[in-house]
């Protein structure tokens, strides 16, 4: 798995959800999200251009993790 690619990111927010329950403490999605986020701007050898495909692709794998979870409404 590469850093930035959707299934990266996926596996992150998995690995956050079941670290939850054995934390005293737990994450919410957001929370992973935003730190993952933060982590994408701050990595000095990426051209923006690569940084809105790592933030395209955590969007994609955060949607995929709440549909999941979650399930998503038909309209």
């Amino acid at each position: 798995m590469k850093l930035g690619s959707k299934e990266y990111y996926v596996n992150a927010f998995k690995d956050g959800l079941m670290i939850n329950y054995v934390a005293p403490k737990s994450q919410s999605l957001e929370s992973i999200y935003i730190y993952h986020e933060e982590q994408i701007r701050e990595i000095p050898h990426l051209k923006d251009e690569e940084k809105c495909s790592y933030s395209r692709n955590l969007q994609k794998a955060y949607d995929q993790t709440v549909d999941e979870i979650v399930g998503h409404s038909e309209e």
